[in-house]
């Protein structure tokens, strides 16, 4: 009986090598775009009235914890005389000034003229095993220490593929990421709170009943790795702040997919929307 379920375990354990080698193979191909068409995807959720950014977040789904608030984060670059900050998490390989996200930041800074920081996140996006998890801690660190150098600052977050694993892994607590041997490290509340929209495209990750989702996936598959437990980012949900695109045949986040599908994102619009989306959540704030 013991052998059995250490050969299941050990199983396990390559099924998540293999998902990763796979991403890392993949995930450079981005960078060619695609001229393909297609349907037009579902659009990101609209930010309604009951879920307004001045409104308190809630306090279930949401990753905060209050005994971070006077630990020393370290110097998170924040920029206090700016109102917002665009926080970039690359997909595997890309380059940090080149990715598909790029264009979405200088897209949203351009519609606030001198209100919005844009900063990539320094974190390896390699196929190495612990490329997420270090990407989770710099996040993590840098949500924190924002919140404490620069509290009235709001967070947009923007994750592709690998990058999108990290955000969303970083916005969860600990025993729903993807590495829970990894980072015990949770933010601030206030680092929570100043969150105002997450955009995430071609997640690894992905839960197709997620409520969050957008796109053209089939809500009955999900991404490569284990999918995120529902509830992880319900508290984000329930207050209109986030949004996951995956589309239809994505081999990175609908199992099954193809490569052609996790390029889809650089002509299939969805780009703009998540522009749009964080756009708006950005007016209603006030900012």
């Amino acid at each position: 009986m013991r052998m059995g379920k250490v050969c299941a375990r050990l199983r396990d354990m390559a099924h998540v090598v293999l998902a990763m080698i796979l991403v890392a193979s993949i995930l450079p191909l981005a960078a060619c775009g695609t001229d393909d068409g297609g349907d037009a995807p579902n659009s990101a959720p609209a930010a309604s009235a009951s879920a307004s950014p001045s409104s308190q977040p809630s306090s279930t789904g949401v990753q905060g914890n209050d005994t971070a608030d006077n630990r020393d984060w370290g110097d998170s670059g924040c920029d206090s005389t700016k109102s917002v900050r665009v926080i970039i998490a690359r997909g595997t390989g890309e380059s940090v000034d080149d990715g598909l996200l790029n264009p979405v930041a200088s897209a949203i800074a351009d519609a606030f003229p001198g209100k919005v920081q844009t900063t990539s996140l320094d974190y390896p996006a390699t196929f190495d095993l612990n490329s997420v998890n270090d990407g989770v801690t710099a996040l993590v660190a840098m949500l924190g220490g924002g919140a404490q150098q620069c509290p009235a600052q709001k967070t947009v977050l923007l994750g592709f593929s690998q990058g999108a694993a990290v955000v969303g892994d970083a916005l969860s607590d600990p025993q729903y990421r993807l590495n829970t041997n990894g980072t015990q490290d949770r933010f601030p509340e206030t680092a929570s709170r100043n969150v105002l929209a997450v955009v995430m495209y071609g997640d690894p990750r992905f839960n197709g009943k997620a409520s969050y989702n957008a796109g053209g996936f089939d809500s009955a598959k999900n991404g490569m790795l284990a999918p995120r437990d529902v509830t992880a980012l319900s508290g984000y949900a329930r207050d209109g702040r986030i949004v996951d695109y995956c589309a239809a045949n994505d081999i990175i986040c609908q199992q099954g997919g193809v490569e052609e599908g996790h390029r889809s994102y650089f002509s299939d619009g969805t780009r703009e929307q998540g522009v749009d989306f964080v756009t708006s959540r950005i007016y209603a704030s006030g900012r």
